[in-house]
């Protein structure tokens, strides 16, 4: 049976643990479709120059879902690299390299939000995501991204990874 795991990563050691985590746990299931997702910060058009907003809107042009926003090419490609490693981490657990995907959004807000609004649309199975670490007092002042997706999650297991 065809399964969906949504895995939200920041770039982050934990985020990289989250998606061995996921590789582990998906790769006997041949059915399993892995995705990694992140969510870029949605900026201002008028903080780039002409050269970023050109190349931009060429994105856009391929991602309908992106239009009307903007945001740093440098993020994208740091991202994109990130995303390189965690593949390889998946594909060294044992997933195979057509069960693996990965997504950028742009978005503005909550990052949380962000995350369970893709689980919804894309009718996601499994989200998994790594803590990030803050301190407990630091936690209930600030909140916390993964904090926020296991209390607000509906329709899907949600995995969080020390």
């Amino acid at each position: 049976m065809l399964h969906t795991v949504l895995i939200a990563v920041d770039g982050s050691r934990n985020s990289l643990r989250a998606v061995e985590y996921a590789g582990r746990v998906f790769a006997p299931n041949q059915e399993a479709r892995l995705v990694l997702f992140h969510i870029l910060p949605a900026i201002s058009r008028m903080n780039l120059d002409k050269e970023e907003q050109k190349a931009i809107d060429a994105r856009k042009a391929e991602r309908p879902d992106l239009a009307g926003v903007y945001w740093r090419l440098e993020d994208e490609e740091k991202i994109g690299k990130f995303f390189t490693q965690a593949t390889e981490v998946l594909l060294q657990t044992g997933v195979q390299p057509e069960q693996i995907r990965s997504k950028f959004s742009v978005k503005k807000g909550e990052i949380a939000d962000a995350i369970l609004e893709e689980v919804e649309l894309g009718h996601f199975g499994t989200l998994v995501l790594g803590r990030r670490g803050l301190s407990r007092v630091r936690e209930v002042f600030q909140g916390s991204v993964s904090t926020k997706v296991v209390r607000e999650a509906r329709g899907c297991a949600v995995c969080v990874v020390e």
